[in-house]
């Protein structure tokens, strides 16, 4: 069964952006707006394989949706992406500390995003 990706990012344009990029690589995706949001679909999608984050958003920001997945020991080792358009060194470090996997600046390429999701899903199997 494919891998499935939670994209958390407020702005419907992006979702459709990743979406776009993702499905036709054949993962199944769900979607959230804010960090609420996605811990509510990760809680009941716990087969989820990657979480795709933007940093600023409503109600709950991807810092501290990063560090709620960490601290949950049963999401503690999923992958994460920070994708963003804050291209700053301090955020940079927020996200790592926070426990993002990687940070990547919008407007990243859909190439780029798609190596970046295949290199941790094949790490995570490994």
């Amino acid at each position: 069964m494919p891998d499935k990706i939670l994209i958390v990012d407020d702005s419907p344009t992006v979702r459709r952006f990743l979406a776009h990029t993702l499905k036709p690589r054949g993962y199944r995706l769900i979607e959230a707006s804010d960090g609420f949001e996605a811990l509510e679909k990760l809680a009941l999608n716990p087969d989820t394989a990657l979480v795709i984050s933007d940093l600023n958003m409503p109600n709950m920001d991807g810092l501290e949706l990063v560090g709620n997945i960490r601290t949950n020991a049963e999401f503690r080792d999923l992958p994460i992406i920070m994708l963003t358009t804050e291209d700053s060194s301090e955020n940079r470090q927020l996200a790592h500390r926070a426990g993002a996997d990687l940070y990547l600046v919008k407007p990243a390429p859909s190439h780029m995003i798609l190596f970046k999701v295949e290199s941790l899903l094949l790490a995570r199997a490994s």
